[in-house]
């Protein structure tokens, strides 16, 4: 089977944390899996395929968290769920890139 993503994803264990603004939807969740186009986040807190989230990723090492603006919900699992970005600034897209390209 052809996996079909555009990025290659790496494995990573990062704190998140995300909210909606057209739903009461928020919480945190941690980051397992990081591309420069979506990521895969584990949490308990129930969303729904096509919420569209802002989405703060806190790497370990990095001062400030990473924001992403807009981040859809692709799939859902019990307890994980998949996310697009959908709207990130160029800065944070360089700065995504980077902490990928420093997991491979």
């Amino acid at each position: 089977m052809m996996d079909k993503r555009q990025h290659v994803r790496v494995s990573v264990q990062f704190r998140s944390h995300f909210s909606s603004k057209s739903r009461m939807v928020a919480g945190e969740g941690e980051l397992r899996d990081l591309s420069p186009g979506g990521c895969r986040v584990a949490s308990p807190v129930v969303v729904s395929v096509g919420d569209e989230l802002e989405f703060c990723i806190f790497p370990e090492d990095e001062g400030n968290p990473f924001i992403i603006e807009g981040a859809t919900v692709r799939w859902i699992r019990p307890l994980e769920f998949g996310l697009a970005f959908t709207k990130t600034g160029p800065d944070v897209q360089q700065l995504i890139r980077q902490l990928c390209r420093s997991f491979l």
